[in-house]
C-alpha cells in the first residue's frame, strides 16, 4: 500500500480523548430530540433522524475530510471488503437501534439497560478488541473499564426502579397505572399507548427481553465492523483500509438507505403505538421535522468524533468511551428534567454511584491506552 495518506493529520492524544468524551456527551444527548418528539410515533421522528444522520456525517466528509474515501491513494484498488464493512456496520446500527429503542419502550429500563446496553458495551468492546488489539496497551485496564461501566448501568436501573417505587408509594400509583408508563429511549418516563406488542402481539415479556437480547447483540457489531474497515498495519500501512470520515460516511449512507424499509414497517407494524403513513409524516409541522434533524445531527457529530478519537486510540478504548453516554443521560434527567426530585436518600445515592462508577470506567478506559 501506498504510504502516503490522503486524509489530514490525526489528531494528537489529547485531541483524540477529547473527541470520545464529545462523542459520550452527544451519545447521551440526542435522546432529548426523542424525548421532545414523544407526541409523534417513533417511525415519523426517526425518518428526520436518519436525514440528519447522514447530511451531517456528508457535510464533513466533504469539507474536513475533502471526500476522500480510503486513507491511502491506491486504497481503492484493495478496498472493497473494507467499504462493505462500513456499510454493513451502518445496516446493523439502523435495525439493532429500532429494536432497542423498542425494547426499552416495551420491556421498561429495568430490563432493556442490562439486556440490551450492557450486551453492546461488554461484547462491542470484545469484538473490537479483537479486531484491533493494538488499540491499547494494558487490557486488563480496558476490561476492568467495561466492567466498570457495566456496574454503572446495573446500578442505574436500580436507581430507577427505588425512585419509581418510592413514587408509586408516595402519590398512590395504582400497578395497572405504573405499568403503562415506560421509559424511552433516554431512560425518561412517558405514557405507552395500547398496541403493538403490549396490545397483544409478541409474547409478553419474553418477547420484549428476546428483543433487546437481539439489538444489544447487533449494536455490539457495529463497532468491530468499523474497525475492520479502518485497520491498518502496526507500520501505519494498509490495504484499502478507510479514512475514519470515509468509514462514517458509507456508514450513514448505509443508515440512510436502509431507513425507508425500516420506517416502513415500523409504520405499518409498530411495536408499540398505532399504525401511521408516509402522510402522515409529510405533513408534520417544521418544528417536528426540525427535532429529528437535531437529534440525528447530534449522533452523527457523536459517531464522527468516535471514528476520529478510535483513529488514534484504538476503536475499542473510542467505543467503550462513547458507550458511557447513559451517564450523560442520567446528567440530564437529573439537572435539566429533575426527575429525581425528592428522591429518598437511598436513590440518591445509588445515583452517585452510578456517576462515580462511570467516571471509574472512562478513566480506566483512558488509562488502557
Amino acid at each position: 500500500a501506498s504510504c502516503r495518506a490522503v486524509w489530514p493529520a490525526m489528531p494528537s492524544s489529547a485531541g483524540a480523548l477529547a473527541l470520545a468524551l464529545l462523542s459520550l456527551a452527544c451519545w447521551g444527548t440526542w435522546s432529548n430530540t426523542a424525548k421532545a418528539a414523544t407526541h409523534l410515533p417513533f417511525a415519523l421522528y426517526y425518518c428526520d433522524f436518519t436525514l440528519g444522520v447522514f447530511v451531517t456525517a456528508a457535510v464533513v466528509f466533504i469539507t474536513i475530510g475533502d471526500g476522500r474515501v480510503f486513507l491511502f491513494e491506491d486504497g481503492a484498488a484493495a478496498g472493497g471488503l473494507h467499504v462493505l464493512a462500513a456499510l454493513g456496520a451502518g445496516a446493523v446500527f439502523n435495525l439493532a437501534n429500532v429494536l432497542l429503542v423498542s425494547g426499552v419502550s416495551l420491556a421498561g429500563l429495568i430490563v432493556a439497560f442490562p439486556v440490551g446496553i450492557g450486551t453492546a458495551l461488554v461484547l462491542g468492546t470484545l469484538l473490537t478488541f479483537w479486531i484491533d488489539p493494538a488499540s491499547t496497551s494494558y487490557p486488563a485496564l480496558l476490561f476492568c473499564g467495561v466492567a466498570a461501566a457495566f456496574c454503572a448501568i446495573v446500578v442505574q436501573v436500580l436507581a430507577d426502579r427505588e425512585h419509581r417505587g418510592s413514587r408509586q408509594k408516595r402519590d398512590g400509583v395504582t400497578e395497572l397505572e405504573h405499568s403503562c408508563e415506560v421509559p424511552h429511549s433516554d431512560g425518561h418516563l412517558r405514557r405507552a399507548e395500547r398496541g403493538g406488542v403490549n396490545g397483544g402481539g409478541l409474547g409478553g415479556n419474553a418477547g420484549a427481553t428476546i428483543i433487546c437480547a437481539v439489538s444489544g447483540v447487533l449494536m455490539a457489531c457495529w463497532s468491530p465492523l468499523n474497525a475492520f474497515a479502518m485497520r491498518t498495519a502496526p507500520d501505519g500501512t494498509c490495504d484499502g483500509c478507510l479514512a475514519p470520515l470515509g468509514s462514517s460516511f458509507l456508514f450513514t449512507s448505509a443508515v440512510l438507505l436502509t431507513s425507508p424499509a425500516t420506517c416502513a414497517c415500523l409504520m405499518r407494524w409498530p411495536l408499540v403505538g398505532s399504525p401511521t403513513t408516509f402522510a402522515t409524516y409529510a405533513k408534520l409541522s417544521p418544528r417536528d421535522h426540525a427535532l429529528g434533524w437535531l437529534g440525528g445531527a447530534i449522533w452523527a457529530v457523536g459517531t464522527v468524533s468516535n471514528l476520529l478519537s478510535g483513529s488514534k486510540l484504538g476503536l475499542a478504548l473510542s467505543y467503550a468511551i462513547g458507550q458511557a453516554a447513559p451517564m450523560v443521560a442520567s446528567l440530564w434527567g437529573l439537572v435539566y428534567y429533575r426527575e429525581f426530585a425528592g428522591a429518598s436518600y437511598r436513590t440518591a445515592a445509588l445515583v452517585a454511584s452510578m456517576f462515580v462508577l462511570y467516571l471509574a470506567a472512562i478513566a480506566l478506559t483512558a488509562c488502557s491506552k
